[in-house]
C-alpha cells in the first residue's frame, strides 16, 4: 500500500515536468518567422582553403530552436557541390539566436531547416543573377524533411 501511495506522489510531482517538456514543431524554412526571428548571428568560422571553397553551392542544414532561442541538434542534411564550406555552414547555425515571434507567447521549440548560398549571384544584378542564384538553392531544398527520431 505504501508502495502505490509512493508511486501516486511521485507521478503527481512528475505530471507538470512531463507536460512542460515539450516536442518541437516541425516548421518548414518559410514559416519560421512565425515562431522564431533572428536575433544574433555571431561570428562564423571560415577556412582560408580546401575544397569547393569558391564554387557557388547551398548547404541545407536542420536544427532545433530551443525555448531559450539558442540553436542545436545542428547537421548538414544535404550540400551540393559538396567540399569544405559545410563546417562553415554548420558554423553558422550552431551561432544562430533566435527571439520568440509575436505569435509564440508561449516560446514553442521548433524542429526546422535554412538552405545557406555560398558563392551565390548577387540579386541586385538582375533577373539572370536572381534565376542563377535560385537554381542554386532550389538543389538543397528537402522535400521530405522531418525530425529525426526521438527528438
Amino acid at each position: 500500500m505504501k508502495n502505490m501511495q509512493l508511486g501516486l506522489i511521485l507521478g503527481a510531482l512528475l505530471l507538470p515536468a512531463a507536460a512542460f517538456a515539450q516536442r518541437p514543431h516541425l516548421v518548414q524554412p518559410e514559416n519560421l518567422s512565425k515562431y522564431w526571428l533572428v536575433s544574433g548571428t555571431g561570428d562564423p568560422m571560415a577556412p582560408s582553403y580546401g575544397k569547393n571553397l569558391t564554387a557557388p553551392t547551398c548547404v541545407a542544414v536542420s536544427y532545433l530552436i530551443d525555448r531559450t532561442g539558442a540553436t542545436s541538434h545542428v547537421k548538414v542534411e544535404k550540400m551540393e557541390p559538396d567540399g569544405d564550406l559545410r563546417g562553415v555552414a554548420t558554423s553558422i547555425v550552431s551561432n544562430l539566436h533566435y527571439s520568440s515571434a509575436q505569435q509564440n507567447i508561449g516560446k514553442d521549440p521548433v524542429y526546422t531547416y535554412v538552405v545557406l548560398p555560398f558563392n551565390a549571384p548577387n540579386v541586385a544584378k538582375g533577373p539572370s543573377a536572381t534565376a542563377e542564384r535560385q537554381r542554386i538553392l532550389d538543389q538543397c531544398k528537402l522535400d521530405d524533411f522531418k525530425a529525426p527520431e526521438g527528438l
